[in-house]
């Protein structure tokens, strides 16, 4: 069938498998684990053991609204539209949660409607008001609201129906609430009866949507069936304080009292995953049903616990909440389309829209972020299509006057509300409406900045610091994304400004050092070094690369060593560390650091690059090559990487002096990490001379 310029693939013969996408938010293989050893979790471990398992690398900011649609989109946030948890209403008067008609791209729902399938979607994110996909959609606020309109299901007409079985579900919520919290009789103090009421919400929740779940599971009539529950990530943030090993903050009465429940939730999922599974059908080599189970990030737990202040407070409580979550979450998949015991070398949220495609027989999208998971499915992929975007049909979407950007819906009415056509709005409103516009804008700065596109998040922070100049988040990214964009002098000039206005802000002063070193400014980069006194595992990192751009190696090695309590910091430290033993000749321990990095994700186009060095330095050849093949493969256009590979492939003298003849006035553009060592390497092989010389240490 021809539709928007391309076929799409008709429809795989043979019997049709059905796919059970379930959300867990915050679920953390590091919590897992010890439960699933003490046979705590038995319906997992029976998936587990029928399929495959993967840590899930998450996207920043690692916010949910953000993370969940980019789950079900195959792209970035700055794609698909969805940048905060709230957004202005349409209609001017103050805020609603990030709707379903804000999204700027199509979910898999409406991909499986054009292709002629049938979902059912229960409570994921921004999915209100309900599409009218062919299934049913019960919407985040048909479980949030307490008088959840018509709108927030589809079919509406079940409306009556559904509400009646979401109040018939309390009933079942009772004995799950008693499960998890501690006796009433138990609650003395105030602070303990609202942490209590506070649980007992999320538990009678989490219940109503399983509930709710089941009898769609056991429904024949579906291709996908997609659950999400923020049990885990809400319980998470309300009492992982309280969990073992016990904190300086916490009394041993309150530990006593909550500590235990967070296991308790997990046991909790852990029932309606079996009870779901059972419902829905045959994961077996012979059934019909897929699963794909996955959270959004992990949680930290243990030592690794944020010590957050001040939250409730400050504008940035959405950021300090997400400093609980680590940036890996969970992926399970099982089922007859699973290679059972299957590993991946990399899986991200992006990759779970065209795996879930592949699943079900359909090709992904050339222009999605994500990419299939071969190494874990059974049959090989469909090559994709160019766009699912570009498909005619109906897709389920919302009708196009309704698809609208609410900031400029909001601008719109603010106009009219200006002219006195319309109220003005409640006192204070106009100030949220701000603030949520000004945090947008940022949660999409961040997305830029953290994807390699720096350059393009500059036009979204520099607005932000002239209507903030104090807000030192706004201002630190934008020293970043300069100084990441090879614009130091600007850099500069921003860190010097704010710090006028802060001087005691200890990571804009190592930004100021950063953009005089940028500046070859050296003796003043060494002279503000004193000032600064790292008060987190991030300015650890940030210093140590201050100190190897000095040539300090001690003090960095130090700092790289500090930043690895903190494990989303682990990669680049390890990398650090890497580099600083690979330019005291020491290629071996810089190998070994490389391959811890790798063991934490292998995403990262530095972690093979400098591996392959290391193997080059070692006189590994072949293997040295294949690293660089994996650089390559996630950084195509890297001039270090192809300037290797080259080198490798031909050591020949005369191919070396041509390389390094065509790298000695190279383009003006940022500087590129390691393309000083390649050269280093390249010019003791044309000499003829392969020894353990120092490396020059490259800019960060």
């Amino acid at each position: 069938m021809s539709r928007g310029g391309f076929l799409l693939p008709p429809p795989a013969s043979g019997r049709p498998l059905r796919l059970l996408i379930l959300g867990w938010d915050g679920a953390d293989w590091n919590l897992i684990d010890p439960l699933l050893e003490s046979g705590t979790l038995p319906h997992l471990a029976g998936l587990l053991a029928r399929g495959c398992r993967a840590p899930l690398a998450s996207l920043e900011p690692r916010l949910s609204p953000l993370l969940w649609t980019s789950a079900v989109t195959g792209v970035t946030p700055d794609r698909h539209g969805i940048l905060n948890f709230v957004e202005p209403a349409p209609d001017g008067q103050g805020l609603r949660l990030a709707s379903s008609t804000s999204r700027r791209c199509r979910a898999l729902w409406n991909l499986l409607q054009l292709s002629g399938l049938r979902s059912h979607v229960v409570n994921w994110y921004a999915t209100h008001p309900a599409e009218p996909i062919n299934g049913v959609v019960l919407s985040n606020q048909f479980f949030q609201a307490s008088e959840p309109p018509a709108q927030s299901l589809h079919p509406a007409v079940q409306h009556s129906a559904w509400l009646q079985a979401r109040q018939a579900a309390v009933g079942a919520a009772a004995a799950t609430r008693a499960r998890i919290l501690p006796d009433p009789a138990l609650l003395q103090q105030p602070e303990d009866k609202a942490l209590s009421q506070a649980l007992a919400a999320a538990a009678e929740r989490a219940e109503t949507i399983h509930q709710l779940s089941l009898p769609l599971a056991a429904r024949n009539d579906w291709d996908a069936l997609l659950v999400f529950h923020e049990w885990i990530d809400v319980a998470g943030h309300h009492a992982m304080a309280y969990a073992p090993p016990r904190q300086p903050h916490i009394s041993a009465r309150q530990q006593r009292l909550f500590g235990g429940v967070i296991e308790a939730v997990y046991r909790e999922q852990d029932r309606m995953l079996g009870e779901l599974l059972a419902a829905a059908g045959d994961l077996g080599p012979d059934g019909d049903l897929n699963v794909i189970l996955l959270s959004d990030h992990g949680f930290h737990h243990g030592a690794s616990r944020p010590k957050l202040s001040g939250v409730a407070l400050g504008d940035d409580r959405a950021e300090q909440e997400a400093s609980w979550h680590r940036p890996f979450g969970i992926l399970a998949l099982a089922g007859p389309g699973i290679r059972p015991g299957a590993q991946t070398p990399a899986a991200s949220l992006l990759d779970i829209t065209p795996t879930a495609l592949a699943l079900l027989g359909l090709p992904a999208g050339a222009d999605l972020d994500g990419r299939e998971l071969p190494a874990l499915l059974r049959a090989d992929p469909l090559a994709p299509i160019p766009s699912w975007e570009l498909l005619s049909g109906n897709a389920g979407e919302h009708p196009a006057e309704l698809r609208l950007d609410p900031f400029e819906a909001h601008e719109a009415v603010k106009q009219l509300i200006d002219l006195g056509y319309l109220a003005a709005l409640q006192p204070g409103q106009a100030d949220r409406v701000a603030f949520v516009r000004r945090e947008t804008a940022f949660n999409c700065a961040v997305v830029l900045a953290r994807s390699g596109r720096g350059a393009e998040a500059i036009p979204w922070l520099e607005p932000l610091v002239e209507q903030q100049p104090r807000q030192p988040r706004y201002a630190l990214l934008l020293v970043e994304c300069l100084l990441a964009s090879g614009e130091p002098r600007a850099a500069l000039g921003q860190a010097e400004a704010f710090l006028q206005r802060q001087p005691l802000c200890g990571a804009m002063r190592l930004q100021q050092v950063q953009a005089l070193l940028a500046l070859d400014q050296q003796e003043e980069a060494r002279e503000l070094l004193p000032l600064i006194c790292p008060g987190s595992a991030a300015e650890h990192l940030n210093l140590a690369e201050v100190h190897a751009q000095l040539r300090q190696p001690q003090a960095a090695d130090e700092h790289y060593r500090a930043a690895l309590a903190d494990s989303s910091l682990a990669i680049p430290a390890h990398l650090g560390l890497a580099r600083l033993a690979l330019a005291a000749g020491q290629a071996e321990q810089a190998a070994e650091h490389c391959l811890d990095a790798q063991a934490l994700s292998l995403r990262v186009p530095e972690a093979h690059l400098l591996l392959a060095l290391c193997l080059a330095w070692l006189e590994m050849p072949q293997e040295a090559a294949l690293s660089c093949g994996h650089a390559l493969a996630l950084q195509p256009h890297s001039r270090p990487a192809l300037l290797l590979q080259a080198g490798l492939a031909d050591p020949g003298r005369e191919r070396l002096e041509q390389l390094l003849v065509s790298e000695a006035t190279p383009a003006a553009q940022p500087p590129e990490r390691l393309l000083p060592e390649v050269l280093h390497w390249l010019r003791s092989r044309a000499v003829g001379r392969i020894d353990s010389a120092p490396l020059p240490l490259d800019r960060p």
